[in-house]
């Protein structure tokens, strides 16, 4: 038969990675054994244990694979909107289309429950994720600042400020089963409300900017 190829070997990690998300989302890491994730993957125990160790690393890189999937494919090019509001806009649009999911709601109800359990996951959920986000809002009110728009002594401190505010708080509020985990018209009205306070405090005025 030969040895698989990198393209099999691939095909069959994202194949049981894709086994292992649906059953973490739905019964939580304790709930879902090895013995499941191999058989809903069709494969055996050895074969899971050989290419990722231990179940914990299956958790592992099944959320950071959802995250750097779905980063990927919503990281932005750049805008022609004319505003800074109107450029914040689309970008907390494209992440919270996703973000406000049941499918992503269940992720992180099951990441929070496990994060004293695997801290090294929790840091790398918020480089891998959480920073990425910060960056790309970073770069947007950087440039901003240079044409005038706004007054910020460190943008990447206000990005942190913006993602906590406009993307984390919806998403665990939705987690949490305080809202719905879905991006709305109510969640939309809420976080343009929330998009103009934040860019309240940090045009430009007569005192410091928002991060001074």
């Amino acid at each position: 038969m030969g040895r698989p190829t990198t393209e099999d070997a691939l095909r069959l990690t994202s194949h049981i990675l894709k086994s292992a998300r649906q059953l973490f989302f739905e019964h939580g890491f304790d709930g879902a054994s090895a013995d499941m994730i191999a058989d809903q993957a069709r494969i055996s125990k050895r074969t899971l244990y050989a290419r990722f160790g231990s179940k914990a690393r299956v958790f592992e890189a099944v959320i950071l694979d959802e995250i750097d999937t779905q980063l990927r494919a919503l990281e932005p090019s750049g805008s022609d909107e004319p505003d800074i509001g109107s450029r914040l806009r689309v970008i907390a649009d494209r992440l919270l289309e996703w973000l406000l999911t049941p499918r992503i709601a269940s992720m992180e109800r099951v990441v929070i429950a496990q994060a004293v359990r695997f801290p090294a996951l929790a840091a790398n959920i918020h480089d891998f994720g959480y920073q990425r986000a910060v960056q790309w809002v970073a770069s947007i009110l950087a440039h901003a600042n240079a044409k005038g728009e706004l007054s910020l002594a460190d943008p990447v401190f206000a990005a942190e400020q913006f993602v906590t505010l406009v993307v984390v708080a919806p998403m665990r509020r939705a987690a949490l089963g305080l809202s719905p985990a879905a991006y709305d018209e109510a969640a939309r009205d809420r976080i343009s409300r929330g998009i103009d306070l934040f860019l309240d405090g940090c045009r430009p005025r007569d005192g410091d900017g928002c991060s001074k």
